[in-house]
């Protein structure tokens, strides 16, 4: 990014869109978030709304809504909740957005010790909301110099430093 350049670090990372359609009041509305595991779709209820998302598309920086990945969606949302028909999402507009993915998958998590004032928590992928709390309390360790509560070192936010020192 355009920042991690201007602070002379490397956290190379691409971005990796997603999908959602969130339904107003609907025909049935669990009380806890699932996963269609086969699907990979996220079912999250959110008051009265209810959202199912999921996919990841690698494919550059735009704001394209792709409708086979939508509809992908939308398919599996009968399998799991017969009530449902993929109908029933006839005129809600579909969300797409960006989430931050690193080349190994792993977010960048720690001090930088490129620039010691700077602790990074990035590079969630899909998992940035389920990660978060986890995020939040490792970021309070490190911030207060106490030793996290797990292992982070191959979190590192410096890891692709040497790479980019050695070509």
């Amino acid at each position: 990014s355009d920042l991690s350049r201007k602070l002379g670090l490397s956290l190379p990372m691409q971005a990796g869109k997603g999908y959602s359609v969130t339904q107003s009041q609907p025909i049935e509305l669990p009380t806890i978030c699932s996963i269609f595991v086969e699907a990979r779709v996220a079912v999250t209820p959110m008051g009265d709304q209810l959202r199912f998302g999921g996919t990841m598309e690698i494919a550059g920086i735009n704001d394209r809504i792709n409708p086979r990945r939508v509809l992908g969606i939308l398919k599996s949302i009968p399998k799991y909740y017969p009530k449902f028909k993929i109908e029933d999402f006839d005129g809600i507009a579909p969300w797409q957005g960006m989430r931050p993915c690193s080349p190994d998958g792993l977010p960048y998590l720690g001090r930088s010790a490129i620039k010691r004032n700077l602790i990074i928590a990035t590079g969630h992928a899909m998992m940035g909301l389920s990660l978060a709390p986890v995020t939040g309390e490792i970021v309070g360790a490190v911030v207060d110099g106490e030793p996290p509560s797990i292992d982070i070192t191959m979190l590192n936010p410096d890891r692709y430093a040497a790479i980019k020192k050695a070509s």
